[in-house]
């Protein structure tokens, strides 16, 4: 999942597999800052000179949530707060969040899963591009799956 991990098996981790649960391909944008999701990873990589990693979208993705059911919550009171994060329904940089949706359980949101590949880098030593999107076709797929040698 991580460029570092994929950059310390060197050779072995050219064409390696992945489950993709946030890139800069996600076709999302964030409800605070209305950036895209490869605006936010670009800043990102901007500000710290690191490359993105999946959980970034995520981490954004919670301020998302918690400042919308704040907004929301009829109070400060924990019970209120806790009523309007299980009412939400958000369009956020990850995804559409909603509990008690698809799901089991109705303490979970569902985002769209898609699979990844990494392969040598243009701009990093190794990028990780969608190869494949049936399962969430709105993420555009960025490449090909191929043989690994």
């Amino acid at each position: 999942m991580f460029p570092g991990a994929i950059e310390a098996l060197g050779e072995l981790g050219d064409g390696l597999t992945t489950e993709v649960w946030w890139s800069p391909s996600h076709p999302f944008a964030s409800s605070l800052t209305k950036q895209s999701a490869k605006d936010l990873a670009g800043a990102y990589e901007k500000s710290t000179g690191k490359q993105w990693t999946q959980p970034i979208g995520f981490a954004h993705g919670l301020f998302e949530v918690a400042v919308d059911a704040l907004k929301r919550s009829k109070s400060a009171n924990p019970a209120d707060i806790r009523d309007a994060v299980a009412a939400t329904k958000l369009k956020t940089v990850v995804g559409d969040v909603k509990w008690g949706g698809e799901g089991p359980f109705k303490n979970v949101s569902k985002t769209p899963l898609v699979l990844g590949q990494w392969n040598k880098g243009k701009t990093h030593k190794y990028e990780l591009t969608i190869v494949n999107n049936k399962a969430a076709p709105a993420i555009p797929a960025g490449g090909t799956l191929r043989l690994m040698n």
